[in-house]
């Protein structure tokens, strides 16, 4: 079974920097995976699954795809057909060089071709800058183009070989009843944002709510210094707090540019 320490497609929030991290923990909890079932709740690009396969072989493991990135796998050859043609329009230009008008027009054309298979995530990483995003193939002509376009052949095979895919909203997915040990794991969007969890879709505060009156241990939940979730977990007044009684926080730091950073969690309560 091939080993992938990040998502083969872009995908926003993707616990690429946590994934040594989490294979020793959930070894450390699951074993080989005999007799347990683990639930990707928010699965996102699927990255924690694999992962949770790889390290677990003999668990169950869901991931709950509620962003359809098994569609976007489905259709990589394509993806990878348009990546290569989009190398050799952009061949003159250095990488993350601006890419003049002529050429823009010559991709844009050339796209609007390609209409029916066009992944725009994966293309908004390859022609603008990093965080820049396209719903719409028209969405690029009103902006400026870069070379940024990946150099490496696409490929996603073995990615979620022995895991079960779901559509779920993550409410309907943690109220099923499952038999045997079963670990959740727990990576929701920040709470007021469209990241990750569907992008038509808003994750309010609401929503964190009720994936608390939820939550039940065992459980590995992921969130960031950009939300208040540590702040909720250290404060003993908080309605929740008891959820995370007794549990484990690691930290990870993450380098955005050259003065900005944040700081990732992964809060692990075992029982």
């Amino acid at each position: 079974m091939k080993k992938y320490n990040k998502a083969p497609l872009p995908f926003q929030g993707q616990k690429r920097n946590f994934i040594k991290l989490f294979n020793e923990q959930i070894k450390k909890l699951c074993g080989d995976g005999s007799g347990w079932t683990i639930v990707d709740v928010f699965g996102g690009s699927g990255l924690l699954s694999h992962n949770a396969k790889y390290t677990c072989r003999n668990a169950r493991v869901i991931y709950n795809d509620y962003d359809n990135y098994s569609h976007r796998l489905a259709n990589i050859s394509k993806t990878e057909g348009i990546r290569k043609d989009l190398l050799s329009l952009v061949a003159v230009y250095k990488k993350k060089e601006k890419i003049q008008a002529d050429t823009k027009e010559k991709i844009i054309e050339y796209l609007n071709s390609k209409n029916n298979c066009i992944d725009c995530f994966t293309l908004s990483s390859y022609l603008l800058f990093s965080g820049g995003t396209i719903t719409d193939l028209s969405d690029f002509d009103s902006r400026a183009l870069y070379n940024r376009v990946a150099v490496t052949p696409l490929n996603c095979s073995g990615y979620l070989d022995g895991v079960e895919i779901t559509h779920l909203s993550f409410d309907k997915l943690m109220q099923q009843k499952l038999t045997g040990k079963v670990l959740y794991l727990l990576d929701p969007p920040y709470i007021n944002t469209q990241q990750g969890y569907r992008k038509d879709t808003y994750f309010g505060l609401l929503d964190q709510l009720k994936l608390f009156g939820l939550m039940k241990p065992p459980f590995m939940y992921f969130t960031s210094d950009k939300s208040e979730i540590v702040e909720m977990v250290n404060n003993a007044n908080f309605t929740f707090s008891d959820i995370f009684n007794g549990c484990e926080i690691f930290e990870t730091k993450n380098q955005v540019g050259k003065k900005a950073s944040y700081k990732d969690f992964l809060i692990l309560k075992k029982s």
